[in-house]
């Protein structure tokens, strides 16, 4: 890579880093500003577009922080492409940047930021002028003003990510999956406004109306939900310790931990991501009089008029919720299709997550020999065994790998499980949502410990610990 080019990616302009330590009470609000921010960005619609707009993806704007329609119609989902691309061209050395030097940091994100705003253009100039979001009148002037909007806001949340990581409690990115998914949430519980309404006014008015049976599938919604956080909890706590010694420091020793969800939320999001990427992809060609991935009709439901897949990889990929089994059992009987798609559908999300995370793995440099390595440049050990990388990287490989593969599997039964029992957010929301508090909460202990754990053990007191 050449000096100008070097001179010029170190120079993007980026937000600066603060000249000392934050205290806990500036952090929060800065991240509650940019909260804020983010939640009137998702409402504001774009000008230009239909009226008639309607969205057949929800998990879709479950990933990406998204809400179609409005200025953060594609969300985060250029920045994370970006950064996702740019992680693995690096993972794989293609390219090669050192960045344990400040010089290399700084090169490393400028190359992800251009990353960004290409991706920025790239993909918002897709979505609009491929008709994916519909322009309100005929002509190139609605499609040219909705991507210059959507271009505006893409490089405005590029910014406030950067804000949060300096200025912020933890990642700008985390925080608004973690805003859009918990605002989905209160809609699909508490909204006695939206169609259809939400679970607890549905429960209300099904006894007031005399039927308390239309209750029955509200009620199993709410149990699942708080049943899955709870199992998730209990996942996230899952992890072995590993014995560490500092070599030069006799009888001083630390536990090194390895999580059952080793990998974190990436894998699920990859393989969840190419689901619906098969289905968008699906629906978009046989809109084109191509059925290679399937054929779709279309149905009228609570959310309005909706294209079904009924045949192809598309239905395989669109498994039947427990209400649609319970309608269907009652009426025409359970199809082979929905059983065949139950199965591939668990199946896909099972194999895909453990795959992806065993990938990642490598990629992201969580492997056991690069883990080890960072470790004994650190002067760690393993107490009982020769101070050798060879005989290190046998021994945390029998622990990270089948953990790393074994936690995304178990991502994958979650989120299918959460898929068939309708949950009231889409089904890789209620993972993100407990890994992401819990990077939160790690977060704060590590940076403002100090004020942060007397808030702490008032309110949950000592057991998260």
């Amino acid at each position: 890579m050449n000096e100008k080019l070097k001179k010029i990616l170190s120079n993007l302009p980026s937000v600066p880093v603060p000249e000392r330590k934050l205290d806990l009470s500036t952090k929060m609000k800065w991240t509650l500003a940019i909260l804020l921010l983010f939640i009137v960005m998702s409402f504001v619609p774009v000008f230009g577009v239909s009226k008639s707009y309607s969205l057949s993806f929800e998990i879709l704007q479950v990933l990406i922080a998204s809400h179609f329609g409005s200025l953060l119609s594609l969300g985060i989902g250029p920045i994370v492409s970006a950064s996702i691309l740019i992680q693995m061209l690096q993972g794989t050395d293609i390219i090669h940047i050192d960045t344990s030097e400040r010089e290399g940091r700084v090169l490393f994100q400028g190359i992800q930021k251009v990353a960004a705003l290409s991706f920025i253009l790239i993909e918002n100039g897709v979505y609009v002028f491929s008709g994916a979001l519909v322009p309100a009148g005929p002509g190139l002037f609605f499609p040219l003003v909705m991507f210059i909007q959507l271009v505006a806001a893409g490089i405005v949340l590029l910014f406030m990510d950067e804000v949060v990581s300096k200025w912020g409690i933890g990642s700008g990115i985390s925080l608004f999956i973690l805003a859009g998914i918990s605002l989905q949430l209160i809609n699909t519980t508490f909204n006695p406004f939206i169609t259809p309404i939400g679970a607890i006014p549905s429960i209300i008015s099904s006894f007031i109306a005399g039927i308390p049976l239309n209750a029955l599938f509200p009620i199993i919604t709410i149990i699942s939900t708080v049943a899955l956080f709870a199992v998730s909890i209990w996942l996230q706590g899952v992890k072995v310790e590993l014995p560490l010694s500092f070599g030069r420091l006799k009888g001083y020793s630390i536990r090194w931990p390895v999580s059952l969800f080793y990998t974190s939320i990436i894998p699920i999001v990859l393989i969840v991501t190419m689901v619906a990427g098969v289905q968008f992809f699906g629906l978009t060609l046989f809109n084109a009089g191509n059925h290679l991935l399937g054929t779709y009709v279309t149905e009228h439901t609570l959310f309005g008029t909706q294209q079904v897949a009924v045949s192809g990889i598309a239905a395989l990929l669109t498994p039947p919720t427990i209400q649609q089994l319970y309608v269907s059992a009652t009426t025409t009987g359970i199809t082979a299709l929905e059983l065949e798609s139950m199965a591939f559908y668990t199946l896909i999300l099972v194999v895909g997550a453990a795959a992806f995370s065993y990938i990642w793995m490598y990629l992201g440099g969580q492997d056991p020999k690069s883990v080890v390595k960072q470790l004994m440049e650190s002067g760690l050990s393993m107490p009982g065994f020769r101070r050798d990388e060879r005989v290190l990287v046998d021994i945390f490989k029998r622990y990270i790998v089948p953990l790393a593969i074994l936690g995304g599997a178990l991502t994958g039964l979650v989120a299918a499980l959460a898929t068939f029992l309708n949950t009231l957010t889409a089904g890789i929301g209620i993972l993100l949502i407990v890994m992401i508090i819990y990077q939160f909460y790690f977060s704060l202990l590590q940076e403002n410990g100090d004020e942060f754990r007397p808030i702490k053990d008032k309110i949950v007191g000592q057991s998260m610990e």
